[in-house]
């Protein structure tokens, strides 16, 4: 089990980021991105219809984060947050099963995309999963229909496991999914 100190422990630095817990101070820099059909397109929520929902979300966010089930970062560039990565569905145990493994969860805004930054933000969270939450594994997931996302969990050197045929239903259409997974001592062989 974790000893971290929640949040001081969880502020990362990259070479071109910084990597924060959300904050409700966040909802105006979030406002622009979580309204974006475009971000949300494949993500289990609809665009943001008011603020509230925004200060919601980063309340679940926090919450998650206390309770130890979910890990999430901010991602900052020049003063602008730009996107959202996360450790989800961290299961420690079940039943007499041992598993210490989480899901790795990511957007970025369109304007910030296509620079390597969710790639280098997703390196940083996959060794602070590894050494800094002790897990075993993590595992990712992305709609076949989006493969740009598929690129950064295959730059992070996860394995494709398979592929789920109809797994969710958003705006009338089914999407598959394809399943990645990577191991503590598989990363980055």
């Amino acid at each position: 089990m974790s000893t971290l100190d929640f949040p001081h422990d969880y502020i990362i630095r990259t070479q071109r980021l910084l990597l924060r817990p959300p904050e409700p101070g966040d909802v105006d820099a979030l406002w622009p991105h979580v309204t974006n059909p475009e971000v949300t397109r494949f993500l289990a929520w609809e665009p943001h219809e008011d603020k509230e929902m925004t200060l919601r979300l980063i309340n679940s966010l926090i919450q998650a984060q206390q309770a130890q089930k979910g890990y999430h970062w901010v991602l900052v560039r020049d003063m602008d947050i730009c996107g959202l990565v996360s450790l989800i569905d961290v299961r420690r145990q079940h039943r007499c099963w041992t598993l210490d493994r989480a899901e790795l969860a990511y957007w970025l805004a369109p304007k910030f995309q296509k620079q390597g930054l969710m790639t280098e933000s997703c390196k940083a969270i996959l060794d602070f999963a590894f050494n800094g939450l002790n897990l075993h594994k993590v595992i990712a997931f992305h709609a076949s229909d989006n493969p740009p996302s598929g690129r950064v969990i295959q730059r992070l050197g996860f394995r494709y496991v398979g592929e789920e045929v109809e797994a969710f239903c958003k705006s009338g259409h089914w999407h598959n999914l394809k399943q990645y997974e990577v191991l503590e001592k598989e990363l980055w062989q």
